[in-house]
């Protein structure tokens, strides 16, 4: 019997919105092919290694609307995964910090917040951080 090559989507590519957007159109009972170029699939979902001896991290490091209720939360639920996939909320006061030379600054999760500390480091350029 021959295989049948037939699907209502091909994807290209194996990144996390292509396996999301290809888990949820499976799910409600789409044939879904993924087709990846890569060894690995995920994207930016993995590890590598180069010169054998530096690994460098390509995921994600940040991922917003993860609370019960918001995009990434109504997502998992839909697949089923709320409950195995888990998140910590990060300091929202300052959940990254930068040190150059002569400043430091940390990263709140408000952009408001942010606008107003970026403005207080560099006040001849608050038009343009303000947007």
């Amino acid at each position: 019997m021959r295989a049948s090559y037939l699907a209502d989507y091909l994807i290209l590519g194996s990144g996390l919105s292509a396996l999301v957007f290809g888990a949820l159109m499976a799910k409600s009972g789409k044939t879904v092919h993924v087709l990846e170029a890569h060894e690995y699939p995920g994207g930016f979902g993995h590890t590598f290694t180069m010169a054998k001896k530096y690994r460098f991290n390509a995921q994600l490091h940040y991922v917003w609307d993860c609370g019960e209720g918001n995009t990434v939360n109504r997502v998992l639920k839909k697949l089923g995964l709320d409950q195995a996939v888990t998140f910590e909320r990060y300091d929202p006061d300052g959940f990254d910090h930068m040190h150059i030379p002569g400043y430091s600054l940390e990263i709140p999760s408000d952009s408001g917040k942010l606008s107003r500390r970026l403005s207080a480091l560099f006040p001849a350029h608050t038009a343009l951080i303000q947007g």
